[in-house]
């Protein structure tokens, strides 16, 4: 590639750097000459070029990027070698003689613009600790989990900011920075191990403004300030940094927002909570961090009291429009307004990178032994790290037929969608029409919704072409590159259709008809087997994680019907309709043979016969997910009020985010 030199822009007023970091010139100071910017289009590496002045004195080069950010190298060097550049951006380098006097020469400007397209979608997820985390319990706990279920496992990496030049978007999909310790005064200026240092802003901002997402949690919520995503009046407030003591009490976070009617945001579904234990007679009702120990008190939170924010309707709601951002949760007996610990700052035209700050004492890794609350402040730590690892703009989508509307369950499905995932801007209906606009890159996962009266056996009659060939060819791609697919109702069958089971293996119990008036509740046994050691229990799987388990409805169900017209769409496995040879039963025989897992069956059914529920593993051949829901108790339009339509929906939420 043809390299690429701009030539200096002469170093007159108006393009020398701001004012405010000039020093006064007492004499005359010579300044640098033939500055360059030399680099390949399409690569982000740069080196700045120049000849140093001949007159005595000369003691180091100050460089100036975009007349803000300010580099003072004390030796007399050449050049200067910028590993990542900003890209697709106009981005100015002043650079400057500097003088043994304290004299700083006019400077010397070279403009340039690096076409670039960012190429995301890493698979790791790097952990920014510190220079000497290990002076923090806390840090070196945190940095040990996240050695063994993320670096260990090939999934992440551990950095500092000595090697703070080794984040990458391109290499890793996000990063959760992490600073709990005793002592340190207020401000993000003050953070230790270099965390507050130019090359760790640098790149801290860098990563974010090309997609990159952070988790940022206890002290190094102040991020959010140093990194410029928030204004430093808006810094957070409620701040602790004491020894701490002995606390008996169990401490977590308050999901629901708020106390007043019409002004109550609950986001205990939200997807950070995924699988943890709500405890609704704790204090306000609180997700669980930590038990009895020596805590910390080491909030990192914002007041927002305290920044003269005029309710519209309450200080929360004015908080989020100003900043772009939603207020996930406050201190546990919190339960009006006053203060933000967990925020999700949304990505902007300048950060492009969504931030995660949790700034709760709660969030403690060490309180001096054994915490009870242990599994519940990992299970929370990892799923922060899975919502923060998707690039923000990706979007879920959901494939209907190009006729859904002659569907009552389709349209009802469709309509959910519309306003939890569209609407919101997580989502995207495509119908066959659209297929093409189906990319891996942009959608994690795929629902394919049908069900349908009438519609005779088999996936090449599935309705409004989702049988096509573009259909199929397109489902097949997505899956090969590691997209997930959650199929539903009729949409079971497409297991076959795209290759994923042999025909043999096609769902076996099919119903089409008109259905009628049924006044029982209907869901799925996600137990599966009545033989002592055979049996599977499945209700704590993600899947089912918030909804109500009633164990004294037919064998034991979670509940997605209530009385109304059911249609009895059942579109499922029957395991004893294959020649399986039991092994100890049909079920494992048909786990081992399809590489799946039954997660749940009919209402009623206690022993091998069906599968309601599976959940099919990547293979070699598709290394994406498929999660299949064929029981005809998954129906979206009863003909009226649905009693279990919440359970209905957070099912669906589940599977989405299970999928994602």
């Amino acid at each position: 590639m043809k390299k690429l030199y701009f030539a200096i822009i002469a170093a007159l007023g108006i393009f020398a750097a701001c004012s405010d970091v000039d020093l006064e010139e007492t004499a005359y100071s010579e300044g640098i000459t033939n500055l360059v910017a030399d680099y390949q289009q399409g690569s982000r590496q740069v080196t700045l070029r120049w000849n140093n002045p001949s007159m005595q004195g000369q003691t180091g080069v100050q460089i100036i990027k975009d007349d803000v950010d300010i580099i003072n190298i004390d030796e007399v060097v050449s050049s200067y070698f910028i590993k990542k550049a900003p890209t697709n951006v106009d981005v100015a380098y002043t650079v400057k003689a500097r003088y043994a006097d304290g004299r700083v020469s006019e400077g010397q400007t070279v403009r340039f613009n690096i076409s670039y397209e960012v190429q995301k979608g890493a698979s790791k997820i790097a952990m920014l600790l510190p220079d000497n985390y290990s002076a923090s319990d806390d840090e070196k706990d945190a940095a040990a989990w996240f050695q063994k279920n993320y670096v260990d496992a090939g999934k992440g990496v551990i950095l500092t900011p000595a090697t703070i030049d080794e984040l990458d978007i391109e290499k890793q999909s996000a990063c959760w920075v992490m600073c709990d310790r005793i002592g340190i005064e207020k401000g993000w200026q003050n953070l230790p191990g270099n965390l507050a240092s130019n090359a760790t802003i640098e790149a801290l901002k860098a990563f974010a403004a090309d997609g990159g997402n952070l988790l940022l949690t206890n002290h190094a919520t102040q991020l959010t300030v140093g990194v410029g995503r928030i204004a430093e009046a808006y810094a957070p407030g409620i701040y602790g940094n004491g020894d701490g003591g002995q606390n008996n009490d169990i401490w977590g976070v308050h999901p629901v927002i708020g106390n007043v009617e019409g002004q109550i945001y609950d986001h205990s579904g939200h997807e950070i909570y995924q699988g943890m234990t709500y405890e609704p007679t704790l204090f306000a009702g609180i997700y669980c961090f930590e038990g009895p120990g020596v805590k910390g008190d080491h909030n990192c939170m914002w007041d927002l009291n305290a920044y003269g924010l005029v309710p519209n309707p309450n200080v929360v709601k004015t908080w989020e429009e100003t900043t772009n951002s939603t207020v996930l949760g406050t201190w546990n007996h919190v339960i009006d307004y006053c203060c933000a610990g967990i925020v999700d700052f949304a990505p902007t035209t300048t950060f492009s990178g969504r931030i995660l700050a949790v700034g709760l004492a709660a969030y403690e890794w060490n309180i001096g032994g054994e915490n009870e609350k242990q599994s519940e402040l990992e299970r929370f730590t990892a799923n922060c790290l899975k919502y923060v690892s998707a690039p923000a703009e990706q979007k879920v989508a959901m494939l209907v037929p190009d006729d859904y509307t002659a569907s009552d369950d389709e349209k009802d499905a469709a309509a959910w969608f519309q306003k939890n995932y569209v609407d919101a801007g997580k989502g995207v209906i495509l119908t066959p029409a659209t297929i093409d606009e189906l990319d891996i890159e942009q959608n994690p996962m795929c629902w394919v919704m049908c069900d349908r009266i009438g519609i005779e056996k088999g996936w090449q009659n599935l309705p409004g072409n989702l049988a096509s060939n573009e259909v199929i060819t397109a489902l097949k791609a997505f899956a090969a590159d590691g997209g997930n697919l959650l199929l539903t109702n009729h949409a079971t069958q497409l297991t076959v259709g795209v290759g994923r089971i042999a025909e043999a293996y096609a769902p076996g119990i099919y119903g089409n008809g008109d259905g009628g008036q049924n006044n029982d509740i209907w869901g799925v046994h996600p137990i599966i087997g009545n033989v002592e050691g055979q049996i599977y229990d499945h209700t704590s799987h993600s899947i089912y994680w918030g909804m109500t388990y009633e164990p004294t409805l037919f064998a034991g169900i979670y509940c997605f019907e209530g009385p109304g017209v059911k249609g009895d769409h059942n579109c499922m496995w029957d395991l004893n309709a294959y020649g399986l040879v039991p092994n100890p039963n049909v079920v494992k025989t048909w786990e081992e043979t399809t590489n799946s897992t039954v997660l749940g069956t009919w209402n009623h059914v206690i022993d091998y016969c069906c599968a309601g529920i599976v959940d099919f593993a990547p293979t070699t051949t598709f290394s994406g997910r498929i999660l299949a829901v064929g029981l005809a108790a998954y129906e979206w339009n009863v003909g009226g009020e649905n009693e279990k339509q919440s359970e209905l929906e957070r099912f669906t939420a589940n599977c989405i985010v299970y999928l994602k």
